[in-house]
């Protein structure tokens, strides 16, 4: 399906007609859907029937441990989509979704190509009767997720062992990471190759994106360390007024900062724990055989007090010491400061993507967001869960 496929260039066309000569249409937002039953390889563009009984279409684009998903919500009194319409499971999906004019009126046509997903499951409920699509961008015809696995390998390293597993479950592996630990001995034991994988890059401080094309390998406090190009201001503030003046005089902000600027919220919610929350990490290791001691400590550099984390577990070198005692420091302390939004629909969103608070006082500074959830139906808004970044680790 082209992006400018057939039907989004008649809907454009039948909206226009609707206006008043020398008007302009204002903000819609759609999506195009094309359907390939299972076995099948011929794609039907459903478009247009689809958006008839559309009631919501929900993207989640996760930054790890959950596949990304897809749920399509649908009118059905006439009990189409129950009968000669039921989308069996295992059939594909593939999805763009379309906006024209969100941001003004000269935006013109956006779209996001949220590529192919499996039908996992058919919920009904009624009355009144509607049913929902849901589908994830896994596939179930490969031994990813489904097929218990028994394998071991020995002498290797992480990259490796994930390469030898997508390439048996017909993916390519893009490894981002700067190191490449290596594995004396490991194995899958009655695991799903998702679930070993998963557990891998866990265990080695790494994170783990899966595609219907690809196996990604990442480290998020690598991404931390980028800078943001989007900053969220909170509205009522001095910024925030300066916001509206430069918007209103198409102007440019004076206050240096690069970054879009976004005042404009439908909600937000922080949250700051206390608990189980660490100023240290300190690794401690006997080798019994050889009567030798490896430990290391790390230290969160923003954090003046509180307690230190104590790990005893197998290391074998002092820069593996030193490597665990970040790893485990941040697992601890990486969900102490969280925060949701939710915005106006737009693209400009994904996971992994880094955004400056401002203004918010405690909450203020760089987080990283964990997820991103687009709702298109009646209107369109994104939701997104943010983390505060860390420093150093």
């Amino acid at each position: 399906m082209g992006l400018l496929s057939g039907f989004v260039q008649s809907q454009i066309a039948e909206w226009a007609s609707t206006l008043t000569p020398g008007s302009q249409l204002s903000r819609r937002s759609w999506a195009n859907v094309t359907y390939k039953p299972k076995g099948g390889s011929e794609e039907t563009d459903i478009s247009e029937d689809l958006m008839k009984y559309l009631k919501s279409i929900e993207y989640t684009d996760n930054i790890a441990d959950a596949v990304d998903d897809l749920t399509i919500t649908l009118e059905d009194k006439a009990a189409l989509w129950q009968a000669s319409w039921f989308p069996e499971p295992g059939a594909k999906l593939k999805v763009v979704l379309n906006t024209y004019n969100n941001q003004n009126l000269s935006e013109g046509l956006k779209q996001l190509d949220l590529g192919e997903f499996e039908v996992d499951q058919i919920e009904v409920d009624g009355m009144p009767s509607v049913v929902q699509i849901k589908a994830v961008v896994v596939p179930n015809d490969n031994t990813l997720r489904g097929e218990k696995q028994n394998q071991e390998w020995k002498d290797t390293t992480v990259s490796v062992i994930v390469n030898d597993i997508a390439g048996k479950n017909g993916l390519t592996m893009m490894w981002l990471v700067q190191d490449d630990p290596a594995v004396d001995h490991v194995e899958q034991s009655d695991q799903s190759d998702l679930e070993f994988i998963q557990k891998l890059c866990k265990d080695n401080g790494y994170n783990l994106k899966v595609t219907s094309e690809q196996i990604i390998i990442y480290d998020e406090a690598q991404l931390e360390t980028g800078e943001p190009k989007i900053t969220f201001v909170r509205p009522g503030t001095p910024t925030s007024m300066e916001i509206y003046k430069m918007n209103i005089a198409g102007g440019s902000s004076s206050s240096g900062d690069d970054s879009s600027r976004i005042d404009s919220f439908f909600s937000w919610k922080m949250t700051a724990k206390t608990r189980d929350v660490y100023k240290a990490c300190h690794v401690k290791y006997k080798e019994k055989k050889k009567d030798t001691v490896i430990e290391s400590t790390f230290t969160d550099p923003d954090k003046t007090d509180g307690k230190t984390l104590e790990v005893n577990t197998q290391v074998k070198t002092q820069e593996e010491a030193d490597r665990l005692a970040k790893k485990k420091l941040r697992e601890q302390n990486k969900d102490e400061v969280k925060c949701s939004f939710t915005v106006g629909g737009d693209f400009i969103f994904w996971a992994g993507e880094v955004i400056k608070l401002e203004d918010f006082g405690h909450f203020d500074g760089k987080y990283i967001i964990t997820k991103v959830s687009h709702h298109m139906g009646t209107g369109y808004t994104v939701d997104l869960d943010m983390r505060r970044c860390l420093n150093g680790y």
